[in-house]
């Protein structure tokens, strides 16, 4: 089986000499293809699957996976002519998770190398990028209003140093912004007003917590918790749900669960919207 395996090699220190290490002692395994800056993994990915490659890997955290992913689907066979694994590398690693990929590298590449394989749900977001509709798919999760408005705020150094407890500071100092609302549909339900929504392809969302208790790779569904009105006040009380597992049952959240969702901002400003941890445009928008 031919493995094409897209890392980044522009880390630096220990941790990067160790990776870099561990990389070269695979390297008769597969065929490494290093990136060059954000969005080359797209490219490379594309490219590997004109090249013939049978499996991609994606090396890093979910955002890497992210690109690998649009990179696949970019070429017109290419859902069709390969697998996709991870190499988890990134800070919060939820797909790799979501597939009971081993968090070291040992571990997840010998998981890799068993060759065994199935199929999920892929989601796609169509969403507005400096004046275009532009269309991507997140393999993991999305997420619109207060929850991408924290991924912005998330400095990457904080990130590196604190993990997943960076976008929960991210998201106390964003509760304390006037950001506009938006509203959320389903062929099934409307939910006139909210300050934020959650996508989730998987069971979890932004680290090892169980957000979408009903969420199935398999089931054709994307999973959404919606919150009516987020305020400063309740983020404790935020803050403990989504560690006990237990947000769908606050006051003023929806969960829902469908193949369809349109979202659109209630005033002319911006609701931004992101992808895999990564902030990518704004509102409207639609799940598919």
């Amino acid at each position: 089986m031919r493995i094409g395996l897209i890392f980044n090699p522009s880390a630096q220190g220990d941790k990067a000499r160790h990776l870099r290490k561990q990389l070269d002692e695979i390297q008769d395994e597969c065929a490494l293809l290093p990136t060059e800056g954000p969005g080359h993994a797209e490219d490379l990915a594309e490219q590997a699957v004109e090249d013939g490659f049978e499996l991609i890997v994606a090396a890093g955290g979910d955002g890497t996976v992210q690109e690998v992913s649009n990179g696949i689907v970019r070429h017109p066979e290419g859902l069709e002519r390969v697998k996709m694994s991870v190499l988890p590398l990134g800070t919060v690693n939820v797909m790799a998770r979501e597939l009971h990929i081993p968090l070291d590298f040992e571990s997840a590449w010998r998981v890799i190398r068993r060759g065994y394989s199935d199929y999920i749900d892929l989601p796609w977001m169509e969403f507005q990028l400096d004046g275009q509709v532009v269309k991507r798919c997140f393999p993991a999760l999305a997420g619109a209003g207060l929850d991408a408005r924290a991924c912005e705020q998330v400095e990457w150094e904080t990130k590196k140093r604190s993990g997943q407890f960076a976008y929960l500071m991210a998201g106390l100092q964003t509760l304390r912004e006037d950001l506009p609302a938006f509203s959320v549909k389903t062929p099934e339900k409307t939910i006139e007003r909210a300050d934020l929504v959650m996508f989730g392809n998987g069971h979890m969302y932004g680290g090892p917590f169980d957000i979408f208790p009903h969420a199935d790779l398999q089931d054709g569904k994307v999973d959404a918790i919606v919150a009516e009105r987020v305020t400063g006040w309740r983020f404790a009380e935020y803050a403990q749900a989504v560690l006990t597992g237990s947000l769908p049952g606050l006051s003023g959240v929806h969960y829902l669960q469908s193949d369809t969702y349109e979202l659109c901002p209630l005033e002319d400003q911006r609701v931004p919207i992101q992808l895999d941890g990564d902030t990518m445009g704004q509102l409207p928008g639609k799940i598919s």
